[in-house]
């Protein structure tokens, strides 16, 4: 699956809820900042992961006042921190480099959300499935381990639970922010074929959505 290809399902998937839209519907987009981990292996400690981002897009069916299901469809960046350490022929180290492996995902939670009463502040928890469209470590990157590492697969599953606000700017639009954590359940490879374990994601989230008054 290509970007453009992904494009064309955030547009299908916009115009199918503007059709369907209802009065108990809000549609908004958002944007955020991810911090990635793993799991499941011993050498899983020694993996650095760098900010990412989000965008996407959301929306909130009303079942009644105080709860709702969100739902998003995003296109997530993960990245991953590779450092490499030379060393002279007397094997004497003599400097670092740092590389990016990025992974590209579509993203796509549903979660029960409740509203407090009388207040601004939302918990909401559920299912996430991610798609991996894409992997890519830098050009520059000189070693080749192809052979040493499993294939990553390109499906995530597991729960997702976030808190945040809801802040209103007029009648019609609010901004809502957001704290969300979605844990990963099933094994997504990519573990180095001579470690016994498996790879679970674990991604810490701060999103922030502008909900358009579409209703």
């Amino acid at each position: 699956m290509n970007k453009k290809e992904l494009l064309l399902i955030v547009i299908g998937f916009i115009f199918s809820i503007n059709l369907n839209a209802q009065n108990k519907l809000e549609i908004g987009i958002n944007a955020g900042l991810n911090y990635p981990d793993i799991r499941g292996n011993e050498y899983a400690k020694y993996n650095n992961f760098k900010v990412g981002y989000l965008v996407g897009v959301s929306l909130d069916y009303y079942l009644k006042e105080n709860l709702s299901i969100r739902a998003n469809l995003n296109y997530e960046r993960k990245i991953k921190k590779l450092e490499l350490t030379f060393y002279d022929n007397q094997a004497q180290e003599t400097g670092t480099e740092n590389y990016n492996e990025n992974f590209d995902h579509l993203n796509i939670p549903i979660l029960l959300k409740h509203e407090f009463k009388n207040s601004k502040f939302f918990v909401n928890g559920g299912p996430f499935f991610n798609y991996l469209i894409d992997n890519k470590i830098d050009k520059k990157y000189p070693n080749d381990d192809s052979n040493l590492v499993t294939k990553q697969k390109k499906i995530d599953f597991g729960l997702s639970a976030g808190v945040g606000a809801n802040i209103s700017i007029d009648k019609k639009n609010e901004l809502v922010v957001e704290l969300r954590n979605d844990l990963g359940l099933i094994d997504t490879g990519g573990v180095p074929n001579q470690v016994n374990g498996t790879v679970k994601t674990n991604t810490l989230k701060l999103i922030l959505s502008w909900n358009l008054g579409i209703k």
